[in-house]
């Protein structure tokens, strides 16, 4: 994700920093930073019991036909997942938010991402919604998120659900030299 936007300088994670803020949590599902993992597998996947310690249950679609695409996907085996079949295709990456012009909180969608070679066969759709669905289901009032504005594909791909795109705000951070520099004045 840093790569495909040219943030690459600033990417600091590791597997460690991932499974320590997104996977050790005290906390339920979206109610700290919470990562989706949107598996494929050429097989259906079983149904299987799912933990009623939490308030998100996996959601399984059989009915994709992987049968007459062409799908050249070059890192099959660097997105295997722990199961023989299956494979990472894209991920999602939500946390708990909170806008004071609304009187519910929210989620905000931090990254979005569907693995280029799967593009285009309504993955980021059933990623997207499956956010909403649990914003909804929560009772939360929105889904807010940032897109680069010279993704215009992208754009349009949340103009069509209905998105309200605001090109007059910006995104401003502070991090890194400046975030310790700044953190440090004393005046």
């Amino acid at each position: 994700m840093a790569e495909y936007h040219g943030l690459s300088q600033i990417f600091t994670t590791t597997e460690t920093s991932l499974y320590n803020n997104l996977f050790k949590s005290p906390n339920p599902p979206f109610h700290s930073p919470t990562a989706l993992i949107l598996e494929i597998s050429p097989n259906p996947f079983p149904q299987t019991n799912h933990s009623t310690t939490t308030n998100f249950v996996p959601i399984i679609k059989n009915n994709y036909n992987f049968d007459n695409l062409e799908i050249l996907d070059h890192q099959l085996e660097t997105y295997r997942s722990k199961f023989n079949d299956v494979y990472v295709a894209g991920h999602v990456l939500v946390y708990p938010s909170y806008n004071g012009f609304f009187e519910k909180p929210g989620l905000f969608l931090d990254q979005m991402f569907v693995r280029k070679c799967y593009r285009g066969m309504k993955f980021g759709k059933l990623l997207f919604s499956v956010v909403a669905m649990q914003a909804e289901k929560m009772g939360m009032g929105m889904v807010d998120w940032l897109v680069a504005d010279w993704n215009e594909e992208t754009i349009n791909f949340y103009e069509k659900m209905g998105a309200h795109y605001i090109p007059e705000y910006r995104l401003c951070k502070l991090y890194g030299d400046q975030l310790q520099a700044f953190g440090r004045k004393s005046d």
